[in-house]
Order: structure tokens, then sequence, then C-alpha cells
């Protein structure tokens, strides 16, 4: 029977892999402090971006943050007072200690990151409103932070797999929860979640018309339909990567290797590659997998998001692709061809929906779209090297039309144009240099080479649909829940990229 000090010891010692565990299982919920500032009411109505919250998430992650870096001091601690340690074994320690801790991201990569943090860090000094520049700043350096540790924290194979199971459990919940909220056409309660107060008649909820009526769309417990459909991409991903494989791969794999693991054999042999068996964990049925699917591609749906449903087109347009045209891919999959075409077919019927019953390209969207193209080409025209600082375009958006309604005042629906009018020229082209390191470094990384359907092309295919969405919305930028769901792809990447290499290492 296992003691308490045995539990106790065995908590202390796995303490930030749980919170990694139990953040992307509940990261979603947006139960929050709100701190209003002298502009969270613009013209009388409560804006967003101008006010400054603590929520769970931040909680999580930075007791993820506080307790790594305790254990990391009380490692040293113990190696400098252990008995037979000379000054050369400690600082031959610390040195390694800190090569290994900085080396779970690709190196340029990490370069430009910095580059840009403390761009962005310096664009502090000439915003108008310092507190909102300060939080946007810290909310980014605090997500950098938890994303390299549980990038290091998740090497460990099996803690990955419960994190990402975590994330499809998320997925399926927020979905269940839309659908009930779009049925009900209203909210259902759940506000101690963070869930919003909904109803057709309340201004500012997102709708849509349907027979003539006013109908709420799917929220979850997200700010807006969009960010919910933007999260859901994640989950739908990893649930098609794991059906495919278990459909396609799982039998002829297990034929080659008998005790499977994250690598891939000297000759690149797709037939002999050593691959991991699963994203998911292989105890799940294929059976809730499929209802989760189901469930989760309904629950995006009632979204009615115009952007994540573009995004997650050509996201799965070029996965399929990839698994077709990939290696040795073409052989094993000519057999199977009716997949990956029923799967095309289905997303353009969607498009071709969308197209047909919201109005994907209505005149009144294009109207406050091109409004806020307009404050972004004079925002960028007044101070195009350095911007403004971050989160100040609503600010300035007010400055420049201060007769508009309280809910216009909103960010340029374009990430990349937001980035340009905030950080100017500068932060634009570090941000653009920090993408193309990601999508074009990696390409050619041999430490990437697992399996493209779980792992590489698994996660490229996400970023590219992020990317995707990025012209069309702005969460992703300036809604903390949307920094998140970007960089959730990228943690799991580099967690399997750094598993591999630890494992390479010990062989």
């Amino acid at each position: 029977m296992v003691s308490v000090e045995q539990k106790s010891a065995w908590l202390w010692q796995n303490a930030e892999n749980i919170l990694i565990v139990v953040f992307f299982l509940t990261f979603s919920f947006n139960v929050r402090k709100i701190f209003l500032t002298p502009y969270s009411f613009l013209n009388g109505g409560f804006n967003e971006y101008m006010t400054i919250s603590f929520g769970w998430a931040d909680l999580l992650m930075i007791g993820t943050i506080i307790i790594y870096n305790i254990k990391l001091l009380i490692s040293q601690f113990r190696q400098e007072k252990a008995p037979n340690s000379s000054l050369e074994n400690v600082i031959r320690n610390k040195s390694s200690v800190i090569r290994n801790y900085y080396s779970n991201i690709v190196s340029r990569e990490t370069l430009y990151l910095l580059i840009f943090l403390a761009w962005a860090g310096l664009s502090i000094f000439w915003s108008q409103y310092r507190p909102i520049a300060i939080c946007r700043f810290l909310t980014l350096a605090e997500i950098v932070l938890f994303a390299a540790v549980a990038v290091k924290c998740l090497q460990n194979s099996l803690w990955l797999k419960i994190a990402v199971f975590g994330l499809v459990l998320n997925g399926l919940f927020q979905s269940l929860l839309g659908i009930a909220q779009f049925i009900h056409n209203a909210s259902l309660g759940f506000h101690f979640l963070g869930e919003s107060i909904l109803g057709p008649n309340i201004n500012g909820v997102a709708k849509i018309i349907i027979s003539g009526e006013r109908h709420i769309r799917a929220y979850g417990t997200f700010p807006h339909p969009n960010i919910l459909a933007g999260f859901l991409i994640i989950p739908l991903f990893l649930i098609v990567a794991e059906l495919i494989f278990r459909r396609f791969l799982s039998k002829s794999v297990g034929k080659h290797s008998e005790k499977p693991r994250v690598g891939t054999s000297a000759t690149g042999d797709f037939q002999k590659e050593i691959v991991s068996y699963e994203t998911i964990p292989s105890f799940i049925p294929t059976s809730f997998l499929w209802l989760s699917f189901l469930a989760t591609g309904f629950g995006f749906f009632l979204t009615f998001s115009r952007s994540a449903f573009l995004g997650l087109f050509f996201g799965l347009l070029i996965y399929i692709f990839l698994i077709v045209y990939t290696r040795n891919l073409v052989q094993r999959f000519k057999n199977y061809y009716k997949f990956p075409v029923i799967l095309t077919i289905l997303l353009v019927l969607i498009i071709i929906a969308l197209l047909n019953t919201t109005s994907f390209f209505s005149n009144q969207s294009l109207q406050e779209r091109q409004l806020y193209r307009h404050v972004s080409y004079e925002t960028i025209s007044s101070s195009p090297i350095r911007g403004i600082g971050m989160g100040q375009f609503i600010l300035n958006e007010h400055k420049l039309h201060p007769d508009l309604e309280a809910w216009q005042y909103q960010p340029v629906h374009n990430v990349y144009l937001l980035i340009f009018s905030e950080l100017g020229i500068v932060g634009f082209i570090l941000f653009t240099l920090l993408i193309a390191s990601f999508l074009f470094t990696n390409l050619s990384d041999d430490a990437s080479k697992e399996n493209p359907l779980l792992t590489k092309y698994l996660f490229y295919c996400i970023v590219f649909s992020f990317l995707v969405i990025s012209f069309f919305d702005h969460y992703l930028w300036d809604i903390k829940q949307g920094m998140l769901i970007f960089a959730l792809p990228l943690i799991i990447y580099y967690g399997i990229i750094q598993q591999k290499r630890k494992l390479d290492r010990e062989l």
C-alpha cells in the first residue's frame, strides 16, 4: 500500500507535469478577475481590449513556471552542497543545466523570439497608455516562459500523450457546451466556468439568421465563437491524425517494430521507421475517437466562424496532400483513396453551405472590416517604424474616430496589420522572421523526421491554418486565450522533437 509520504513525494516530483495537463484540459475556462482602466468603457460600452484581467490560465501558467524553477534551484543547491563537489564540478553542472534548458528550442527561432520580445517590451516606452502595454507584454512573456517549461516537461512520452488527450477532452467539452447553447439559444448558466451571458436579443452577442429568426452561435466558455472555432481546429486535427494512423498504418508499423519509439531509421525508408504508435494513448477506444470527432466537428460547425472554416479547409487540404504524396505513402494509400477524397468533398460542401447561408462576404461585414483597415493604414502611416505600442490600437482608433458606437471599437481583423500597427515595420519583420524560421528551418531539420502524419506535418498544418485565420481575424494576437491557442501546437511539436532528441542521446 502506498504511504502518504510516497504520494506526496510523487505529487511534488510530477507537480509541473500535473499542472501542464490540467492547463491543457481547462485553459479554455474564462474564469478571471477583471481590473477596469480609465478606458474600459468607450462611448458607454465595455471594451475588452482596454481592460486588464487575471484568469485561471494565468494561475496555472505562473504556478508551473514557479514550481519548475524552484525545483531547478533546489537541484542546483543540492549539487553545490554535495560533499564531493568541487568548484569545477559545480560550474560544469550549472553550465550543463543551462545548456540543456535552452536547447529545447531551435536556436535561430529562440534568437528571433528574444529579439521580438525585446522590441515588444521597448514599445511600452512610446505607448500612450502604458498599463495596457505592460499587461500585454507580460502576457506574451508569460506564455513564452510557460511554453519553454512545457516543452521541457513534455519530453516524457507518457505525460505528452496525457496532455494531448486532455486537449481532445477539452475540445469535446467545449463542443458539447456549444451545441447545447445553440439548441437552447441562450447561455446555460455555466458562468462559474466563464460562460458569457448569451441570448438572441442581447446586444454584442454573435448571432446568425435562421428562417428569419436570430440565433446565437456556439460560444463554449470562450468570449467569442471565432475563438472557440480556432481552438477546435487543434483537437480536430489530432483526432483525424490518430484515426488515420490506426486505420492505415498501425498494423504495418507493428510488423517492423515490436517496441515502438519516436525516431527514424538511418536508411530513411518508411517501412523501417521507428515511430510513435500514437499521439493519443492507445487504450482510448477508436469508437470514442469517432464520436469525439463527430461531436467536435458539429460544435465547430455551429460556431459559423468563416475565418476558422477557411483555415481548417486549407490546413486539411495540405494535410491530405502530404499524406498522399510524402515519401512512400503514395503506395500505402493507393487502396484507400476514398478517405481523403470524401473528406475533401465534405469540406468543400461545408464552404459552399457557408457561402450560401451566412453571407460570407456580406456588405456589412466588408464595411466594418474596411473601417478597421482604414484605421490600420492611418496608424501605420503615422508611425511606420516603431508603431504605437502593444495594445494601443483601440485607443488610437478612439483618438482618430471618437464618434463611433461602442461596439465598433475593435482591432483590425488581420493579425499582420495589427502587429504592423502596434510594433511598426521592425516588429512586423521580426514576427515574419520568427514564423518563417519555424516553417522552413524545421522543414530540413533531421531531428524532426518522425512519422509525418502524427508529428511534423500535423502541427505544420495546424500552424498553417492559424496563419490563414490571421488574415481575417485578430484574436490570435490580442486575446489571451487566442495567444494560447496559437502556442499550443508549437508546444506539442517541440515537445515531440525534444523527446526524439532525448531518446537519440540515450542510445
